[in-house]
């Protein structure tokens, strides 16, 4: 399925009650209404094998939590609302986990994590770095399970792209967090298990 786009600009209000009426994997990019295709197996994958690594990480810290697929008011005027695969917030005065509870949020998160997999995702990958690195989001990671790779960009700075054998560091944003790139195209065991299907 390609992305539709309706002509007839929307609102965050708008968009706001798409929201409230379950929709899912859905933008606001300027005003326009992105229904984008639901993430694939591949998709799905690096999402288990991160989650798993970011929770057994963030365990041990206090300043930072995790979200995963929230809405982000990116900008206003015209309004763009970007839904990555992952958010990680530092915890604010008003409340620890104060983003978990949101239906979308304006708060910027200090490291933004996105997968390439289908292809609008990685049609406007570029434009969604852009975006993020424009609002002042502090880092941005792409995994690519396409290709296999991991892009980081940390503020205006170039680049960095890693790749297997490598591992993926947090630090300046997740201190402590190392995580081999291979870890997270890793297919479920059950997978590998489960028996061949069978061909007539």
């Amino acid at each position: 399925m390609s992305s539709s786009l309706l002509s007839k600009p929307m609102t965050l209000d708008q968009f706001e009650e798409k929201l409230l009426d379950g929709e899912r994997w859905v933008e606001l990019v300027e005003g326009r209404f992105v229904r984008l295709s639901p993430p694939d197996d591949a998709h799905g994958d690096v999402v288990r094998n991160l989650s798993r690594s970011l929770a057994a990480h963030l365990k041990k810290t206090t300043d930072t939590y995790a979200c995963f697929e929230l809405p982000l008011i990116v900008r206003c005027d015209p309004p763009t609302v970007r839904c990555p695969a992952v958010s990680c917030f530092r915890f604010q005065t008003e409340g620890r986990f104060a983003e978990t509870d949101k239906l979308f949020t304006e708060t910027r998160p200090a490291l933004i994590i996105e997968i390439a997999s289908t292809n609008e995702r990685r049609e406007a990958m570029a434009h969604r770095v852009s975006g993020y690195v424009e609002w002042g989001v502090a880092a941005v990671w792409v995994i690519d399970p396409v290709t296999r790779h991991v892009h980081q960009f940390h503020g205006q700075s170039a680049g960095q792209m890693l790749k297997e054998p490598q591992v993926l560091i947090g630090h300046p944003v997740l201190p402590g967090l190392a995580v081999p790139v291979s870890d997270l195209f890793r297919q479920p065991e059950w997978l590998k298990s489960a028996p061949s299907p069978l061909v007539e």
